[in-house]
């Protein structure tokens, strides 16, 4: 859940400029595989931090370049301060077991319009596969209804049916679901999700498929 859209990013783009005090590019021939933009903070000491906004590249040694340039300015800024994605490039790349917790930011992730969520999300290309749920929202009532999920070829859609499905889900349970932040039973286990008799909760696991959501910015 990584965007480049609204009014911060439209002002750098006007501006000609990047957030932070620098910015390291990975090319290969041509391409642009990896970037991260950094702030390198004040004084030479032992207590001197280079913070890194973002650190993302799309190839393997990308990443070893990336980590590389960053590890460089140990001399003058001995701790390394950023925001890794699991199982990313540049983390992999990354001395994690000599790494210590700075700050936590938890997010919440409540969805307003189910159907444009779907569609709007990438999806992994090797899921596919349908599911029937109805779901209860009692804030938004336009989410409220039965609904067919339907995933392939790297796209998903909600279509509304008719009826009530055996699956009925909670809109704190889909939430939990879509961001990957639970699997179907334990959302069942925490009252979010209700079941038919000899029902598999699991067939809504379709609805996380891809792992958990990861965000950089913060607002």
């Amino acid at each position: 859940m990584l965007t480049r859209r609204g009014e911060l990013f439209d002002f750098f783009a006007a501006d000609g400029a990047l957030p932070g005090d620098g910015v390291t590019l990975v090319e290969a021939a041509g391409d642009l595989v990896g970037y991260a933009t950094w702030q390198r903070g004040r004084g030479y000491g032992a207590d001197s931090v280079l913070t890194v906004d973002e650190a993302l590249a799309t190839t393997a040694d990308a990443a070893r370049e990336l980590v590389g340039v960053l590890g460089s300015w140990a001399s003058v800024a001995p701790t390394l301060r950023l925001c890794p994605l699991d199982g990313d490039a540049v983390s992999t790349h990354l001395p994690l077991e000599s790494a210590r917790e700075h700050e936590r930011k938890l997010w919440m992730h409540r969805p307003v319009d189910v159907a444009r969520a779907v569609s709007a999300r990438g999806w992994p290309a090797h899921a596919s596969g349908t599911v029937d749920f109805t779901l209860a929202d009692p804030l938004a009532e336009w989410n409220t209804g039965t609904w067919r999920l339907a995933v392939a070829d790297g796209a998903g859609e909600l279509s509304r049916i008719s009826g009530e499905a055996d699956l009925r889900l909670d809109v704190r349970g889909f939430a939990l679901l879509y961001a990957g932040a639970a699997r179907a039973r334990s959302v069942a286990q925490a009252g979010l999700l209700h079941q038919s008799a000899g029902v598999d909760p699991s067939a809504l696991d379709l609805l996380g498929a891809g792992g958990p959501a990861q965000l950089l910015d913060y607002f």
